[in-house]
């Protein structure tokens, strides 16, 4: 069986998996991680370290990080849309155009425009718009 890419490791430190992939911070939220007080986690704590501390196998916790980069990814250029659950969570995006554009991406982290709003997020926050879709306010 073939291993798949290891982009993640054990001696790999917090803030390191952070620069790495912006998805570590929901990953790592995910397992219960870093959101209030009882689980705070140092940035310089080691992903090895983690798993022995907070009881998390240290092999799901590496194939949870790793899989953020068999997410689909955006070029820049591509059309999106927000997809509806998030508009309905977010008041203030009713009157953005519904359609808009990936500028930029950074670690994992995309960044689009949608007329004079300016968004950032993981792939799994946008859906692509076919490019003979035409475009829509």
């Amino acid at each position: 069986m073939e291993m798949a890419h290891q982009y993640f490791t054990p001696e790999m430190t917090v803030d390191e998996a952070f620069k790495l992939h912006a998805g570590a911070r929901r990953v790592f939220a995910r397992f219960h991680l870093g959101g209030c007080s009882n689980c705070a986690i140092s940035e310089s704590h080691t992903i090895g370290a983690i798993s022995v501390d907070y009881g998390i196998p240290l092999p799901m916790l590496l194939d949870s990080l790793n899989a953020l980069f068999d997410q689909g990814t955006l070029a820049i250029g591509a059309r999106v849309r927000i997809p509806d659950e998030i508009r309905a969570k977010i008041p203030q995006l009713a009157n953005v155009p519904e359609t808009g554009e990936i500028v930029g991406v950074e670690s994992g982290a995309y960044t689009a425009d949608f007329g004079e709003v300016r968004l950032q997020g993981l792939a799994e926050d946008f859906i692509s718009v076919p490019s003979d879709q035409p475009a829509t306010a």
